[in-house]
């Protein structure tokens, strides 16, 4: 089964491979298997109780070896199997080197070394309360070219909570533009307002600072921007995709995750820094995501002046970073 499944990661949902899959183990093959853009849901599992396995179909993997698939009609995509998921092994799976259910954190220690994850890496908001890890989780590649992964987690009662077979799991820190609903490179050009901007500022001060990795497509932006040579939408342009990854940083990417996204438990924000920084009011600051906020930070010209007061404003949150993890941080 494991390998079988291997064989099938990544393949469309109507693949006539998967579709015998299915139907030969008692997978109920869903109604509806594509995926529409009108629809808050990019994914959806296909579960098989007798078997203890769930598939989960993903129209949007973030990964380039599995671009979005354009369906038959506007607006549908065509889902790939992106993960297959053992809560149990009724299926009596062989997993690689002998694992099982069974194993204890020491065992599994042992075969794979220490966890690559572990919940605090996430956030400290998963922590048990006598400060303990919540779960331990094993990534270990299968298949570099094809972006094949085994995954496990092992929680805090001491068991293994499931396997994972499946494709690198990825998740983007914000969106530039979004492909799913036909925005392109050309169009976000175009936009004007203080979304664009925001993000636009964090880049340049990442690539001024050295930040970002370089590919053959970004080289030749990177040091054009670095140079002062070219703005750093030359760098989207050249990105050629509408959204950034934790992985496309070289360094920081820890502080660069919780400052995005909010994850260090302590409630600093990458957009309320710089909302808050052109806002000038309380009023208007208590609701920086209001229309009267929207309105007047869409004003917010992307100039010389503005760019010093917000990469100041993330050195100095870096650099807190660095030293207690936003533990100490106050709120502009």
């Amino acid at each position: 089964m494991f390998n079988t499944l291997t064989d099938l990661t990544g393949l469309r949902i109507d693949d006539s491979r998967m579709i015998e899959f299915m139907e030969k183990n008692g997978f109920k093959y869903p109604k509806k298997p594509f995926i529409s853009n009108r629809s808050t849901e990019t994914t959806y599992w296909v579960e098989n109780k007798k078997l203890g396995i769930d598939l989960l179909f993903s129209a949007r993997t973030y990964l380039d070896n599995y671009p979005l698939i354009p369906g038959d009609k506007k607006g549908i995509y065509v889902p790939v199997l992106s993960r297959a998921r053992w809560y149990n092994n009724k299926s009596n799976t062989t997993f690689p080197q002998d694992l099982d259910f069974n194993h204890d954190f020491e065992s599994l220690k042992l075969k794979l070394g220490e966890p690559t994850l572990k919940s605090s890496d996430i956030s400290p908001v998963w922590l048990n309360d006598d400060g303990s890890e919540s779960f331990y989780r094993w990534s270990i590649c299968l298949d570099e070219g094809k972006d094949i992964f085994l995954g496990l987690e092992f929680t805090d009662d001491q068991t293994i909570n499931d396997f994972t077979l499946g494709l690198k799991y990825q998740n983007p820190l914000f969106y530039l533009y979004d492909e799913w609903v036909y925005e392109d490179v050309d169009r976000f050009l175009q936009w004007k307002n203080f979304h664009k901007t925001a993000h636009l500022m964090f880049l340049q001060w990442a690539i001024e600072r050295d930040l970002i990795k370089t590919t053959d497509s970004t080289t030749e932006a990177i040091q054009q921007v670095k140079a002062g040579a070219a703005p750093v939408t030359a760098w989207v342009s050249a990105l050629n995709r509408g959204y950034v990854l934790a992985s496309d940083f070289s360094a920081e990417a820890p502080f660069i995750k919780a400052y995005i996204n909010n994850l260090s438990g302590h409630d600093i924000l990458y957009n309320r820094d710089i909302s808050y920084t052109f806002l000038n009011s309380a009023e208007l600051k208590q609701n920086y995501f209001g229309e009267a906020a929207t309105q007047q930070l869409n004003e917010v010209v992307y100039n010389e002046a503005n760019y010093t007061l917000v990469k100041s404003l993330i050195d100095s949150r870096l650099a807190e970073y660095k030293i207690h993890r936003f533990s100490r941080s106050k709120q502009l």
